[in-house]
Order: structure tokens, then sequence, then C-alpha cells
């Protein structure tokens, strides 16, 4: 709550004498790169935990485990076209017709779901202005976004980043400390059974490739907890009727608060800087490139992990309706704006768009929510641009 307050309050907060010079109104926005999460899939996989925590059957889904919904494509085209009526204010893309070739750049990781995500944002972007979404075969690797594997952490670095995240006591206390949102996922996956379901009683652990190949994980009631979590706020999203999301056990105000076990699980396996650089380097590279001489426009759709990285390495956090503190959204972004002053210094203005949940639960035509970024070392939103790009690990 104090987070989301101060953010709200820090809207409002003049611009030191780090930030460009003049009014704001003389600033312009020289080009624009976004890391965008893809858009609401079903689970990837079925069932998303074992029977023995959640006995009864989920709610089924139309569309394959893991793909774009067409629910979610639908919430991906209206917040492209918020994006559109933004970059034409911000005049990155004209406000009317085509953009000239070359404006906009749209690279997706080559799941299903993020090319679907990629084609389904440039589809309203620039309508009938084919628009390319470059990306690899469907289910080819691409480097930019699977970097890990070839990284060069090793499992110790990885080990000592995760053990310090956690903190002391390890995963046994930090379950404790979130014992509450695991007794409500035990609540809504259990109903009436009092026994032999749920997390309440399950340990938690950490899990650490000793390849260094595989990203860590976290193991037991903290893990489950948190795909549980995500699934119910997908269902949710997705546009369910009430009963079918959390078996009609889980109301909106529960969804946001046992979200915290997925932001959590992020913030020990995904934020960590030596993590989040293993992971990540190569898309913080690309911001950094695009920020330096990309085109006008330049997103990137690939995963809450990647969003994940991003936001550990510049240490920045955000609050959206309907998620919990540092949720990344479907279809959420980092949002990434060069702006130069009217002396022609140049800044980097950092903030998080994203739709409420009931936004794309509904389907709903409106403004996305933009909330400021302040990067380590920045006392505000608009960041000088060594700094911004010491954060990102340059």
């Amino acid at each position: 709550m104090l987070r989301s307050i101060a953010l709200i309050l820090a809207f409002g907060v003049a611009i030191s004498g780090l930030a460009p010079a003049g009014h704001a109104d003389s600033w312009h926005v020289v080009r624009t790169v976004m890391l965008m999460r893809h858009g609401v899939r079903p689970p990837n996989q079925e069932p998303p935990v074992p029977a023995s925590i959640a006995p009864e059957p989920w709610p089924a889904w139309t569309t394959r485990p893991g793909w774009l919904t067409e629910h979610g494509a639908a919430a991906i085209r209206l917040v492209a076209t918020a994006d559109a009526r933004r970059f034409a204010t911000d005049g990155l893309l004209p406000p009317n017709g085509c953009p000239a070739p070359g404006t906009v750049q749209v690279i997706s990781d080559s799941l299903e779901r993020t090319i679907a995500t990629g084609d389904a944002y440039t589809s309203a972007l620039a309508p009938g202005c084919g628009l390319g979404n470059r990306h690899q075969p469907q289910g080819v690797p691409d480097p930019l976004f699977a970097e890990y594997r070839n990284s060069a952490i090793t499992a110790s670095a990885a080990t000592q980043a995760v053990d310090t995240a956690i903190g002391p006591g390890g995963a046994t206390a930090l379950a404790q400390q979130h014992q509450q949102a695991l007794d409500d996922i035990t609540r809504i996956v259990c109903g009436d059974r009092s026994t032999d379901c749920g997390l309440t009683a399950m340990p938690s652990g950490t899990e650490i490739d000793p390849s260094g190949t595989r990203r860590p994980k976290l193991t037991g009631a903290l893990a489950h907890g948190s795909v549980i979590s995500e699934v119910l706020e997908l269902e949710y999203a997705e546009g369910k009727p009430l009963p079918d999301v959390g078996w009609g056990r889980a109301t909106a105000d529960d969804i946001r608060a046992v979200g915290s076990l997925h932001s959590l699980e992020l913030s020990i396996i995904a934020r960590p800087r030596p993590l989040a650089l293993a992971n990540a380097g190569k898309i913080a590279e690309a911001i950094r490139d695009g920020l330096a001489d990309g085109p006008p426009v330049t997103v990137l759709v690939g995963h809450d992990t990647d969003v994940a990285n991003i936001a550990g390495l510049l240490d920045v956090h955000w609050s959206v309706p309907g998620y919990a503190d540092d949720e990344p959204a479907p279809g959420g972004a980092l949002v990434f704006d060069l702006v130069e002053d009217e002396l022609g210094n140049r800044f980097v203005r950092s903030s998080y768009r994203a739709q409420t949940l009931d936004q794309i639960r509904e389907l709903r035509d409106a403004p996305a929510t933009l909330v400021p970024l302040y990067p380590a070392g920045c006392a505000t939103d608009v960041c000088p641009l060594d700094t911004f790009d010491a954060s990102l690990g340059r």
C-alpha cells in the first residue's frame, strides 16, 4: 500500500535538476522502446498442479495450453489502439494513415503466445498497414529471449543470488511470512475438504541446476502457490463466468491478494541482478540499442520473467488495479521514452503501462494505466541516459 501511495504522489513531483531543461511541454520524445508481456493464455499444462493439491477438475479452456486466447488477442488489440494514440501524441506515429517504412519494429519471442501477441498488436497499432512482426520460427529458441542456457552464470552464483533474495531462514521462513496467501490458496482449491489437499502443510524450497543452464526454481508450496495464483488471474482475465474462476471460490480481491505469490516468485528467481543479467542481458542490450539509434517505435514481446528481469536491473516497482504489486500484467509493458530537452540533452523517461485486470476481463476500451518508474540512481521517472544505461548493466 505504501508503495502504491508513493507512486501516486511521485507522479506530481517536480522534475529535479537532473531532468531536462525547460518546461515539460518543451521536451519531445525522440523514440520509444517497450518490453511487453504476451496476452492472456491458458495454463501451460493440464492440470496446472497435481490433483493431490487441487482435486477438483479445473475449468476448461478452448485454446491449447500456453497459447494466446482470442479474448487475450482482443485485449492486446485494444491496448495497441491506445498505444497508437499515445505514439501519435508524442509525434512518433502519424495521427492518420500508415507510418513510413522503418518507423515501427516489433520483435517477438518464438512461442505461439508471443508471436500471436505481436501479430495482434501490429494489426491494431496501424490497421491495414502490414506492419511486420519479426520472430524465429515457432518453437525455435531465440537467443534474445532465451539467453540463460548460454550465460556464464555458475550454480554457486545463482545459489547466492537466490539465497540473498530469500533472506534469513530460507524458503521455510519465507513461506511462513506468506502463510496467509498460502492458506487462501488452500481455501480456494480445497473447498469443503479439510485434509489431503492444498498447500498449508507443504514445505517450500529451491532448486538450482548444477550445470548452470536452467533458471533457478522455487519448489513446494511457494512454487505451486505461484502457479495457482497466476491461473486464477488468467481465468478472471479471460472473462470466464465467476463460477469458473477458482471453482466459484475466488473473488477479485482474492486474486489480487494471492497474486503476491507470483510476484514473490519473480522477486526471487528473476529480479536479482545476477539472474536478471544472465537471462535478459541481450534484452537489456536491445533496449539500449533501440533507444540509441533504433526506429521511432520498438516493441519487444516476451514473458513475465523478461519483464521482471529488466525491472530488477532498474530496481523499479509498480501497482496496477487488480494485480499484486510488481505483477507483470498480461499485455503489460515497461516503456522507455528517449526524450530531448530544448538544449538537445537526452534523457530516458520510464513507465509501466498496463490494462487493469477488469479492463482485460471486460474488453473495455479505455486508457491504460501508466505508472511512472524511478530507476536506481534517478530522482524521478526522467533519468540521465548514462545513469539509465548503467542500471541496465553497461
